[in-house]
Formats: C-alpha cells, structure tokens, sequence
C-alpha cells in the first residue's frame, strides 16, 4: 500500500509541473493582462502567454482578454502617455493608435523623446539600468551619449560586483549540496541493503516454512520500501537542486562575461 502512495506521490509531481503553465493561465486576470499588453505597445494577437495558453487548451477568457486589450489601448493613445513614453526613452506604437489626433499624440512622444535624450539627462539614464534603444535624434545623441556611458559604467560596475558577490554565495551553496547528495545517496543504499536484507530472511523464513516471520517480513518489507521511495525521492530532490545552483552560477558567469565585454566600450 506505501508503495503505491510513492507511486502516486511521484507521479503527481510530474502531474503538477506539466499543469504549471495552464493553472498560470487560468488564473490570469485577463481584462488586466489585456490592457497591460496595449500599455506597452504590443498586439494582443501576437503576445507570447497568451498564444502558450491557447496552445496549451486553458480555459481563459477571450472576451475580457480583448476588452482589457481596448481598455489599454485607449489609455496607451493619449498625449500623456506617449509623451511619458518617450520621456523614458521606448518606442511609441503608432499602428497601435487609429485616431485623428495621431499627430497630435506622435508630437507630444518627441517631447517626451528629447527631453530623455537631453544631455542633462544622460547620466540618470545610464545608471538606471535601462539600455539606449538609439533613438534620440543625431542632434541630441552627440551630448546624450557621453553622459550616457558615464551613469551606464557605473552601473556596469555595480552589477558586475553583486554578481561576483552571488558567485561566491553560489559555490559555498554548491559545496554545501554536495554533501547533502552524497548524505542522501549513503542513506538511500543503507535503506536498499536493508530491505535486501529483509528480502533475504523472508526467503528464508519461507524456505523453512515458518509462516509468521514471513507475514512479519512482508509487512517489515513493505514500509522498507517505502523508506527506499523516500530516500531515492531525496537523492533526485537534491540532485535537482545542485543543477538549479550550477546553471545559475554558469549563467552567472556568462553575465559577468557580458557586462566586462560591454564596460571594455564604455
């Protein structure tokens, strides 16, 4: 009987993983999604989740999807907002916006556009983090771009230092999970060698027909097994962990990698 529940239990678990992404999509609140999806200028009909979500034949709601999506897309074809938008430094959809005052909208997106890419503003917008999207106009990109790579150097800086700050938490993570996995594997043979050893005095008891050991054994097998399910769950279950740590100390490194290629231009 514990050797089915194991069954079960594992069993759910590669159940669980395979539903992730349709129970995400089920929850969505999709009028919110499909507004925020015309707020930062895309179409709806090509947006990645919600295509995933088709694919992967979740109940979701095309209604409140394409109503939150015009909701959005009101709210994105204002002055305000495109002047907000270039202001940060973004492109502005103008395809996304059928409006008579389209004109009006685009003028109010290249004040928004110079004042991003004013020389004042150079360094606050390098060190924010964000990328140059190289839109500022030649005439502003002169003074822009020098300030720019001035607040982007630092913070290049700044990134590379956390990350081989995380480095360094992810190798002593490493090793400590090494131990673990080896602490799991030694207690996953010890609880196999037990239950062989069970098998052994059961087929024993059986040779000699003595009917109550092997009712004891059989019962003494049956949680052994269940130990045994336990214990390879626990070996997987950290094995899984040390790959997580590695591939983030590998993308890690790689980042690290970009970032000095990157500060080697600035």
């Amino acid at each position: 009987m514990k050797k089915l529940i194991a069954i079960a239990f594992v069993s759910s678990m590669f159940v669980g993983c395979a539903s992730q992404l349709k129970k995400d999509c089920e929850s969505t609140n999709w009028f919110k999604y499909g507004e925020e999806v015309a707020l930062r200028g895309d179409w709806l009909s090509s947006d990645a989740k919600l295509l995933a979500c088709r694919k992967e034949e979740a109940e979701i709601s095309e209604s409140q999807a394409d109503l939150g999506f015009k909701s959005g897309r009101q709210k994105y074809c204002t002055g305000t907002n495109s002047y907000l938008v270039g202001k940060s430094g973004d492109a502005f959809s103008k395809d996304l916006c059928d409006t008579p005052a389209l004109k009006s909208i685009v003028s109010d997106y290249n004040k928004g556009l110079r004042d991003y890419c004013s020389k004042a503003n150079g360094f606050n917008a390098g060190s924010s983090g964000k990328k140059y999207k190289n839109l500022c106009p030649a005439e502003l990109e002169a003074g822009f771009l020098p300030e720019y790579k001035k607040g982007r150097l630092k913070y290049v800086e700044a990134q590379i230092k956390n990350l081989e700050n995380r480095q360094r938490d992810l190798q002593l993570a490493i090793a400590n999970k090494n131990t673990q996995v080896v602490t799991a594997q030694m207690n996953f043979m010890s609880m196999q060698n037990r239950r062989n050893a069970l098998e052994s005095q059961k087929s024993f008891a059986q040779s000699t027909n003595n009917l109550a050991d092997v009712g004891r054994l059989t019962n003494e097998i049956q949680n052994a097994d269940w130990d045994v399910s336990r214990a390879r769950q626990d070996v997987d279950r950290a094995n899984a962990e040390k790959r997580n740590l590695e591939a983030e100390l590998d993308q890690t490194g790689k980042t690290i990698a970009e970032y000095r290629t990157e500060m080697a231009g600035l």
